[in-house]
C-alpha cells in the first residue's frame, strides 16, 4: 500500500486540478448561465473516489501513473478517433512526421510476423549511411553492437538503431546469396525523409509528382520546397500537364496542405477554412504568393479512399477552384483538425484533440461521420476469451492489409492485443475472412442525401459529407485471392530478393523487362517448402467441401455415397484452383516487378513499377492529354 506522503502529494495534486477546473469553466459559467462549476466539481469527487478507492483497496498494488494514464484513456473512449494520448514514442513519431527527419542510419525494417527472427531491410532511402554503406532490401540484421536481434521487439530495434548524428553502429547482415554474415559499421546521420519524389519518365509530355504511399509521403515542414523544386524540374523539362498523386497520404500539417495550394492557385484565393469552439480556431487560409504551375497548365490530382486530411484540404481546394481535375477514388473524409498540447511538468505526454472542423472554398464539411471508430460497436465478435472488437473493423484491417505483419501490427494497436493473439486472430478461418471488407471507401453512393455546393468559377456540383468524390471515379481492379494471400505471406519478396541474387541488372529501371516466364518461376518457388512458410491455397470450393466432410464426420452420417460426391467435389475444386491461378498470372507479373524495382532501384524504382497497369493514372495521363475532354469535364454542370 502507498505510504501517508504519497496520499499528502496526492491530495495537493487533486486540490490543484479542481482549481484548474475553476479557472477553465468559469468564463463558460458566466456565459452560458449553466451551473458548469457544480458539474465539473461532481464530476472530479467521482473521479477523485474511484480513484481513491482503486489505489487504497483493490487486490493488487497499481501505479498512480497507470491508473492516471488509463482514466484519461477513459475519457477518450466515445471520442472521436483523432483524439488520442500520446506517450513519449508517440511524441518522438509525431516530430518525424511532421519535420521529416530524425537521426539513424536510412532504412525501414520489418520482422514480417515472425517475432523470433531478425529484421528484415524493407526499403532503403537514397543518399543516407544505409544507401552509402551498400545496405540492400532482404538484408537480415542479425545483431546489433554484438546484441543479437532474434528476440527483441521491433520497435525496441528501432530505437537502438536510431541515434545522435555521427554516433557509429556496428549491425551484423546476413544477405541472401551470400554465405557469410558480415559486420557493418555505419555512421549515423540525419535522416530527411523526402515527402516529394519524382521517380523519372513516365511519358514524354506528361509529369508526375508521387505524394503518394509509395514513398510513404506525409505533408511535413518540407513539403512545399521540394514540391516548388519538382514543379521547376518538371516545367523546365518541358512537360504539357502535371499528375499529383495523393493516393494513400494520410494528411500532415494544415499549414503544409495551404502551402501546396499556393503552388497552384493565384494570391488571395481561399484554401481552407477552421471553425472552432474557440475564437482563435475560426480562421481562414489563403494562397499568398504568385503560382508556380501556369494557369493554362492542366493538373490531375489523383486520390484514393486512404487520401485523408491534408490530402483532402488540397483536392478540395483544387476542385472548388476548378483547378485541375481530381481522379481515382472517393477520399477518406477526415474533415477536422487536431491539436497537440502537452501534458504534466516532464513532456513525455500530450494529448492529441479535435478543436475544429475545416470546410473548403465552396463551404462544404467532407467529413465521414460513419469513420467514427466504434469501440465496440454494433457488431462484436469476441477474441480470446473475453475481448470484443467490432466485427465491421476487425474485416477491414484484415481485408486491407497487404502483408501478414501489417495486419497483425493494426490489430494490436487498434483493439490492443498481444502479438499471439493478434495472429491467432489473422489465421483464424482466414480463408473466410479474405474479400469480405473491401479496401475500396466508396462513402455515401447517393448523391441525393448529401447537400450540394457548386464549384467556385464554373459552379459544378460538388458534395459535403464522405470525403471528397472525384470529378473522374476510376476504381482499381481488385486483387485476386491467391494474389492477396502470397503478398501477405510475404512470398513476393522473399522471391524478388532470392531471383536478384542471381541476375545483373540495369542502371536504371526503364532500361530492364522482366523475364516471360517470371510468374512460373515465383510458382516453382513457392512450391519448394523450404520457402512457402506453410503457404497452402485453398479455393472456395475446397474449404466448403472440407466444412462439409467434417460436419457429416461429426455427426457420423459420412456414407460411401458422400464421398464419391466429394471427391467429385474436389475435382471441381482442382479445377478452380487452376482458374484462380490463371487469372491472378497478370497481378503476380506485376507485384514482382514492383518487389524486385524496389530491391534493385529503390523506392524511384518502386513507383515506376507500380504506375504499370495503374488505371487511375493511365486515366490522368489520357485526360491530360486530350485538353477538349479535360476541358469539358472542369466545366461541366450536373442538372
Amino acid at each position: 500500500m502507498f505510504g501517508a506522503k504519497f496520499r499528502r502529494r496526492f491530495a495537493i495534486f487533486t486540490t490543484l486540478v479542481g482549481v484548474l477546473g475553476v479557472y477553465l469553466v468559469l468564463d463558460s459559467r458566466l456565459v452560458t448561465g449553466e451551473d458548469a462549476y457544480a458539474q465539473l466539481g461532481q464530476g472530479f469527487d467521482e473521479i477523485n473516489e474511484a480513484y481513491r478507492l482503486l489505489y487504497n483497496e483493490y487486490v493488487n498494488d497499481l501505479k498512480p501513473e497507470d491508473l492516471s494514464k488509463s482514466a484519461i484513456s477513459g475519457m477518450l473512449w466515445d471520442l472521436d478517433p483523432y483524439t488520442t494520448l500520446f506517450d513519449r514514442r508517440d511524441l518522438d513519431q509525431l516530430r518525424i512526421d511532421t519535420q521529416g527527419k530524425f537521426g539513424g542510419l536510412g532504412i525501414t525494417i520489418s520482422k514480417r510476423g515472425k517475432d523470433d527472427g531478425p529484421p528484415v531491410v524493407m526499403s532503403v532511402i537514397e543518399g543516407t549511411p544505409a544507401d552509402t554503406s551498400g545496405l540492400v532490401v532482404g538484408d537480415r540484421i542479425i545483431g546489433i553492437d554484438g546484441d543479437p536481434t532474434f528476440d527483441k521487439k521491433l520497435t525496441e530495434i528501432v530505437g537502438v538503431l536510431r541515434g545522435d548524428e555521427g554516433a557509429s553502429v556496428i549491425i551484423q547482415i546476413e544477405r541472401p546469396g551470400i554465405a557469410k554474415s558480415f559486420d557493418q559499421p555505419i555512421i549515423r546521420a540525419r535522416i530527411d525523409i523526402p515527402s516529394v519524389q519524382i521517380p523519372g519518365e513516365v511519358d514524354p509530355d506528361i509529369g508526375y509528382i508521387s505524394l503518394s504511399w509509395l514513398n510513404t509521403s506525409r505533408f511535413t515542414e518540407r513539403t512545399e520546397d521540394e514540391l516548388k523544386r519538382a514543379l521547376v524540374a518538371l516545367l523546365n523539362d518541358g512537360v504539357a500537364g502535371i499528375v499529383v498523386d495523393l493516393r494513400g497520404n494520410p494528411g500532415g500539417l494544415l499549414k503544409s496542405a495551404v502551402d501546396v495550394v499556393d503552388k497552384f492557385l493565384p494570391p488571395d484565393r481561399l484554401v481552407v477554412s477552421t471553425k472552432g469552439r474557440l475564437p482563435e480556431q475560426n480562421r481562414s487560409h489563403k494562397t499568398r504568393q504568385k503560382p508556380v504551375l501556369p494557369a493554362d497548365m492542366p493538373l490531375v490530382i489523383l486520390v484514393d479512399e486512404r487520401s485523408a486530411s491534408a490530402s483532402e484540404i488540397v483536392a478540395g481546394a483544387i476542385q472548388d477552384w476548378d483547378r485541375g481535375l481530381i481522379v481515382g477514388a472517393q477520399t477518406f473524409g477526415k474533415g477536422s483538425v487536431q491539436t497537440v498540447r502537452q501534458l504534466g511538468r516532464h513532456g513525455d505526454k500530450a494529448l492529441k484533440l479535435t478543436t475544429a472542423a475545416y470546410y473548403t472554398p465552396s463551404g462544404r464539411s467532407i467529413h465521414n461521420a460513419e469513420k467514427r471508430r466504434y469501440r465496440g460497436g454494433p457488431i462484436e465478435l469476441t477474441v480470446g476469451d473475453s475481448i470484443q472488437v467490432s466485427a465491421y473493423e476487425l474485416l477491414s484491417i484484415i481485408g486491407q492489409a497487404e502483408r501478414r505483419e501489417d495486419a497483425v501490427t493494426e490489430l494490436s494497436d487498434r483493439f490492443d492485443l498481444d502479438a499471439d493473439l493478434a495472429k491467432e486472430v489473422l489465421e483464424t478461418r482466414l480463408e473466410r475472412l479474405l474479400g469480405m471488407a473491401s479496401k475500396e471507401h466508396n462513402g455515401p453512393e447517393d448523391t441525393d442525401t448529401l447537400e450540394v455546393f457548386t464549384t467556385r468559377l464554373n459552379k459544378r456540383k460538388v458534395y459535403g459529407g464522405g470525403g471528397i468524390k472525384p470529378d473522374v471515379v476510376v476504381k482499381q481492379e481488385r486483387k485476386p485471392r491467391v494474389v492477396v494471400e502470397v503478398l501477405r505471406k510475404g512470398l513476393i519478396f522473399d522471391f524478388a530478393v532470392d531471383f536478384a541474387t542471381t541476375q545483373s541488372f540495369p542502371n536504371r529501371f526503364e532500361d530492364y523487362t522482366l523475364p516471360e516466364d517470371i510468374v512460373d518461376q515465383f510458382w516453382t518457388f513457392v512450391a519448394d517448402s523450404a520457402n512457402a512458410d506453410g503457404f497452402a491455397y485453398k479455393t472456395g470450393t475446397e474449404i466448403q467441401v472440407q466444412e462439409l466432410k467434417q460436419s457429416l464426420k461429426e455427426k457420423d452420417v459420412l456414407t460411401d455415397d458422400d464421398m464419391v460426391a466429394l471427391n467429385q467435389l474436389s475435382q471441381v475444386a482442382e479445377r478452380e484452383r487452376a482458374a484462380d491461378y490463371n487469372k491472378a498470372g497478370p497481378f503476380v507479373r506485376l507485384e514482382i516487378e514492383r518487389a524486385l524495382a524496389n530491391r534493385v532501384w529503390g523506392t524511384k524504382g518502386k513507383i515506376l513499377a507500380s504506375l504499370k497497369g495503374d488505371k487511375q493514372f493511365q486515366e490522368a495521363v489520357r485526360l491530360l492529354k486530350d485538353r477538349a475532354v479535360y476541358d469539358r469535364k472542369l466545366a461541366l454542370v450536373k442538372e
